[in-house]
């Protein structure tokens, strides 16, 4: 049976122009690495351009930012395609398909939007004074068990006062854990533990790792297994932690 119905075909148009004032990048787009920049600038010498950028009817750039700083660095012209009605909700989806966005990225895009959480987030990682990595700090100040999905999306809940204590915390440990007090084979499942257990004391895990040893395992389950065993040795069953 033929069917009468025709399939819609979508017009792309494609612009080309050295007019480089009229384009514009969304407060949300990624920080620019000039590195990158200049990766793009001898590619294109070498190989040309080979995708255009992504722009809307207001010559706002979706997609394609480093290509143009790269273009535009080269004296060249800005080959676009249009897609109408594109906003910076197509920011992310169209970004994260052609170079994942890190951790950063996505921290900075919802914080310049203005979501609270980001913004308090972005300010504590500026702050961070100690050498932890941004993704251990990500983890022990979200306000529950940290997804990275959650983060991506734009979900994620900080808890600064939880994720103070639970930084002090680690340094406090710092010198009873030797080589991994401050990576994520360490930090992370203390922070679960500490999460799940409000009777959690500091000072009775320092006291106990200066009589038995604690094992830092490749993965979390078994790393927590060797915290909460240090934990509850001769430890009254009411004040074990799990």
């Amino acid at each position: 049976i033929k069917s009468n119905i025709k399939p819609t075909i979508m017009k792309i148009k494609v612009i080309q122009s050295r007019s480089y004032e009229k384009f514009s990048f969304y407060q949300t787009n990624r920080i620019i690495n000039y590195a990158h920049v200049k990766r793009l600038m001898a590619s294109i010498l070498t190989f040309g351009l080979l995708e255009e950028i992504t722009i809307n009817e207001f010559w706002q750039i979706i997609d394609g930012q480093h290509r143009f700083e790269a273009l535009k660095a080269l004296d060249m012209p800005i080959i676009a395609k249009v897609k109408v009605g594109a906003t910076e909700e197509n920011v992310i989806p169209l970004n994260i398909v052609r170079r994942g966005w890190s951790l950063q990225d996505y921290i900075n895009h919802y914080q310049k939007k203005g979501v609270n959480d980001y913004v308090y987030l972005n300010d504590v990682l500026a702050n961070n004074d100690t050498k932890l990595g941004l993704s251990t700090m990500v983890h022990i100040y979200s306000d529950d068990f940290y997804k990275p999905i959650s983060l991506r999306e734009g979900n994620y809940k900080i808890n600064i006062a939880k994720g103070n204590e639970l930084r002090d915390m680690v340094m406090l440990l710092e010198p009873y854990i030797h080589m991994y007090s401050l990576t994520r084979k360490f930090v992370i499942p203390l922070s679960n533990i500490v999460k799940n257990n409000d009777n959690f004391q500091v000072k009775r895990l320092i006291s106990q790792l200066q009589k038995y040893k604690l094992t830092v395992y490749p993965n979390s389950t078994d790393t927590s297994k060797s915290i909460v065993e240090v934990y509850n040795r001769r430890l009254s069953e009411k004040n074990r932690i799990f």
